[in-house]
């Protein structure tokens, strides 16, 4: 297994105003014109002092239980959740990605501080669809592709596995921690995995389909955000 670290930088998301629409709401095209200098100060001031930062690594199943997938390197992933998802997966792409010094800038303007934290998930989602598809790239190289993105915490894919994720990736490296409720820090931040799959397998499981809003998620109207 080798850690991979890459590091973008925020003005290069480019789909950015697509999350935060959906994410928020708020248009980048359609400003109103009250918000308009809150909202640019904002991203100019992220552009300028933040950025993102991945760490990933692939790594090989040796085991799928009930409860329990085992990898290559001895990391397990538990609860009911990972052995539905991986079942018919061969590796697994695991990922931590941060967004660096969110947290630390502090603006003088308190819609400049709003529109940042409305940014910084915008960002973070941009990130991981980002690296979405770079698996996905890799994988149709090889005549393979990847399951949808499972994330400890979200579509009862149980929280726990924070701590292996964090143990497999040390992403302390790239700022990114663990509380003792195993939340994140910086706040802005996303964990999760893939499984490699092959092409001609039917992939039956979406997180949506284990999402307790379903149809009435706030964001439906803004499309949906599963990866």
């Amino acid at each position: 297994m080798e850690r991979v670290i890459q590091y973008k930088k925020l003005a290069d998301l480019k789909d950015v105003g697509v999350f935060l629409k959906r994410l928020s709401g708020t248009d980048l095209n359609n400003v109103p014109e009250k918000f308009g200098s809150s909202v640019n100060d904002a991203i100019a001031l992220m552009e300028d002092k933040l950025q993102i930062a991945i760490v990933s690594a692939r790594c090989a199943i040796t085991e799928v239980g009930e409860k329990s997938v085992t990898l290559e390197n001895g990391i397990t992933l538990t609860g009911e959740m990972p052995p539905r998802v991986l079942q018919k997966a061969s590796e697994v792409f695991a990922f931590v990605i941060a967004l660096q010094g969110f947290g630390e800038v502090k603006p003088d303007d308190i819609m400049v501080e709003y529109f940042m934290d409305s940014l910084g998930s915008a960002y973070v989602e941009c990130a991981q669809a980002y690296f979405a598809n770079e698996v996905q790239e890799i994988l149709e190289k090889e005549g393979k592709k990847r399951t949808h993105l499972w994330c400890p915490g979200q579509h009862k894919f149980e929280l726990q596995n924070q701590t292996p994720l964090f143990e497999m990736l040390k992403p302390d490296e790239i700022g990114c921690t663990l509380t003792k409720r195993l939340m994140m820090v910086p706040v802005k931040a996303a964990s999760g995995i893939f499984g490699v799959i092959p092409t001609d397998t039917e992939e039956m499981l979406r997180p949506c389909d284990f999402c307790g809003y379903k149809k009435t998620c706030p964001g439906s109207d803004k499309g949906c955000a599963v990866i």
